[in-house]
Parts: structure tokens; sequence; C-alpha cells
């Protein structure tokens, strides 16, 4: 292991001993014992990815130092990549559906028969996937 990441590793560490720091001062009663363990493990596991990414983003931009700006977009990044995800694959199914819809088509055109049933079918999936793909789009 490299100086530079284990220097960094000592850093993360104790950015993580500083907010179990801050969470001593915080009255449990809510929660209860191993809800407030569970509560102290996943913030340690978020401040461990936010300054991962955080870190990872600085990288990218090529910069020296971390700024405020790239703690902001790692932030960003960890709370919104769950949701999306799912858009991310409702816009993948949405192109299968267009692409199947746009290929129907085609061949009935192309075969000059035009069935009532492909035709309808065609038409649902074209629109299904059009919208989920605009879905994806908005969500972006």
């Amino acid at each position: 292991m490299s100086n530079d990441s284990t220097t960094t590793h000592e850093k993360t560490k104790a950015i993580i001993d500083e907010a179990e720091g801050l969470l001593q001062g915080i009255d449990p009663s809510p929660f209860s014992p191993p809800a407030f363990n569970m509560l102290k493990a996943k913030i340690a596991e978020h401040v461990q990815d936010l300054v991962n990414e955080s870190l990872r983003v600085s990288k990218r931009y090529r910069t020296d130092t971390v700024s405020a700006a790239h703690v902001e977009r790692a932030n960003e990044y960890l709370v919104l990549s769950t949701s999306r995800k799912i858009y991310r694959h409702l816009g993948t199914v949405g192109g299968i559906f267009l692409g199947t819809a746009l290929s129907n088509i085609l061949t009935m055109t192309l075969a000059g028969q035009y069935t009532g049933r492909a035709t309808i079918l065609s038409a649902v999936f074209g629109i299904v996937g059009a919208f989920m793909i605009a879905l994806h789009i908005a969500k972006d």
C-alpha cells in the first residue's frame, strides 16, 4: 500500500471517528440499542462512501485538493444513484419496447400485411416504450 493511500485511509478513519464522536451527544432514546448501533454503522458507512466518492470526483477533475463542490457532487451521486438506476433500467426496457414496435411496423410494411392485432400491439409497445424513455430522460 502506498504512503499516499495510507494517509488517505488514516484521514478517512479520523473523519469517521469524529462523526461517531458527534453521535455521542445525541439522545439515543428514540432508538432501540440495536437500531442506534445500526444508525452509527450506516453513518460511518456513508461517511466512508462520501469521502471515497469525493476523492474520485476530485481525481476526475484532476485537482490536487477536494473542494466543497466535489463533496456536494459526490453526495448527490450517492443519494441519487439508487433512484437513477431504476430510471436507467426503465429507459433500457423502453428502448427495447420501442425497437420491437418499430421492427414490427417495418416488417408489416415491407410484407404488406397489416393485421389489427399486430398493429395495435405495435402501437402499444411504441407508446409505452417512448414513455419509458421519456421518463428516463426527464429523471436524468
